[in-house]
């Protein structure tokens, strides 16, 4: 039942993003779309920290001991979807989405509802090479948050300061990058920059026992190595044509999410083998971040670029 329930929740979240991603940024001027891909992407962060908010004040409140605890956490975390259905009423039709259906009847033409569109051959290498980045992307990000409460645990720390400071890192990194891809660097640029300084800030995430460099490794961390997804959003959108936006970059985005899946399970083997949590983290998030900027260099630079109806 639960694995059924988890797989619906997909679906619904899946494609809340394919649809809610291009909505969101064809309504921004293209020399803005990546502050407005930055502060989409923050939003991520920025459950992370409620939810570790509620985990911490929450819970221990709700878990009874009869196997309740995580069956409340899963109930409240419906609640924040229900605004979906309130900001929807304030958002108007992307502009886009509305020149292309004036096109569309002008040339008494129609879109079709298809996956073949990505794997024709104008498209093929694209929806490829962009589902690759995002399983780097995410694989990173992964390696980066899910084992980190369990090492904070394990040096006998309390994790809402340390997690705290990670996702406030994560929010105005998020935010910060992606204004800087508006600038010379680009969107490559911009996220190779943070993904470098992430990997750099390794040594102070997790091969450290003292509590100001460990908020200070968090708070680094968060800001570049979570930070350099605030491009993705706006990248991903100006790699495909309007007539396959929002089906190209919610595939990409959620092939990579599957590909990446794998990230927890690969460093709890990396410890079966022997290997620290530390380490195994580190291997992980130095291993992505160099495979985000070497996939993110075999892209185009998007910057700048426009979205039209005849796309």
């Amino acid at each position: 039942m639960l694995f059924a329930i988890r797989a619906l929740f997909g679906i619904g979240m899946g494609g809340v993003w394919a649809a809610g991603m291009p909505l969101t940024l064809e309504h921004w001027p293209a020399h803005l779309r990546g502050t407005a891909s930055g502060l989409m992407q923050s939003g991520y962060s920025m459950g992370f920290l409620l939810s570790s908010l509620v985990f911490e004040f929450v819970y221990p409140h709700v878990n009874s001991g009869a196997d309740l605890g995580w069956r409340w956490m899963m109930w409240i975390g419906i609640l924040p979807s229900l605004l979906v259905f309130f900001i929807m009423k304030g958002v108007k039709e992307s502009p886009v989405w509305l020149d292309r259906q004036r096109h569309l009847k002008d040339t008494r033409s129609r879109d079709t509802l298809s996956l073949a569109r990505l794997f024709k051959p104008d498209l093929v290498w694209t929806t490829v090479h962009t589902s690759l980045l995002m399983g780097a992307f995410l694989f990173m990000y992964h390696s980066i948050t899910y084992w980190y409460a369990t090492l904070i645990t394990q040096m006998h720390h309390p994790t809402l300061p340390y997690l705290a400071a990670l996702n406030i890192g994560g929010i105005t990194g998020g935010i910060a990058f992606g204004r800087i891809s508006e600038g010379r660097l680009g969107r490559r640029g911009a996220a190779t920059i943070a993904t470098v300084i992430g990997i750099l800030a390794i040594p102070i995430y997790v091969f450290t026992q003292s509590p100001p460099l460990l908020a200070a490794g968090a708070l680094t961390m968060g800001f570049f190595g979570a930070g350099n997804f605030g491009v993705v959003p706006g990248y991903l959108t100006e790699r495909f044509p309007t007539v396959a936006r929002a089906v190209g970059a919610g595939f990409a985005y959620h092939v990579g999410a599957g590909l990446a899946s794998v990230t927890p399970t690969l460093v709890g083997m990396l410890q079966d083998r022997g290997l620290p949590l530390a380490t195994a983290m580190s291997a992980c998030i130095a291993g992505s971040g160099v495979l985000v900027i070497v996939l993110m260099w075999l892209g185009p630079e998007t910057r700048g670029r426009r979205f039209h109806a005849t796309d």
